[in-house]
């Protein structure tokens, strides 16, 4: 779009002060606000064993959107840790299975509807035991260590923890899991 993509937090900044706006701070002030209202991080408290944490680095990503919002995610870097025990895989619904139910609504004349979960990832519990030190871009906290305590983007489990959460959220609809796609639910009504 004709627009300079920030590489890094200190770029971003200096984009802003030579366009002589706040576009990219506030797109970092956005992700962390997100991060923060969700609960991602914690700081260290005396009852926390940091030997039982891994440190790892995070960085944040920078995108221009189709309306030309600008764009930050912070994405912890979870290649630095070793491999998972419990699995990473999260169940995608097949193409097939969704045009499948839409048909059947179509026939029984059904309203069908979609949505998109903001931030899907935070909603999940994080399973590895990480943590970051805190950048400049959290303001007070910079420099100390953060305990990452929701599943965020980067890490190997991520999609696995959201998956679960939201299973459990649909199967409390009263949703359950087709016999022919277990990531397509259903619901007798």
């Amino acid at each position: 779009f004709g627009i300079e993509v920030a590489n890094n937090v200190k770029h971003a900044l200096m984009l802003d002060r030579l366009n002589g706006d706040k576009l990219w701070q506030d797109s970092i002030d956005k992700e962390l606000d997100s991060l923060n209202s969700h609960k991602t991080f914690r700081e260290v408290t005396d009852e926390d064993d940091l030997s039982e944490c891994t440190k790892i680095p995070y960085h944040m990503v920078f995108d221009v959107k189709f309306d030309f919002r600008r764009k930050a995610r912070l994405v912890l870097q979870g290649n630095c840790i070793g491999p998972p025990k419990e699995d990473i895989c999260s169940g995608v619904v097949n193409m097939d299975s969704v045009r499948l139910a839409f048909t059947i609504a179509a026939m029984n004349n059904l309203n069908a509807c979609a949505a998109d979960i903001s931030t899907a990832f935070l909603y999940g519990k994080a399973r590895e035991k990480v943590c970051i030190m805190a950048g400049k871009e959290f303001g007070d906290l910079e420099g100390k260590p953060l305990i990452v305590d929701k599943s965020c983007y980067g890490l190997k489990t991520s999609a696995a923890a959201f998956h679960a959460h939201c299973s459990e959220k649909i199967r409390k609809m009263g949703f359950q899991p087709s016999r022919m796609d277990p990531d397509l639910y259903i619901r007798k009504a």
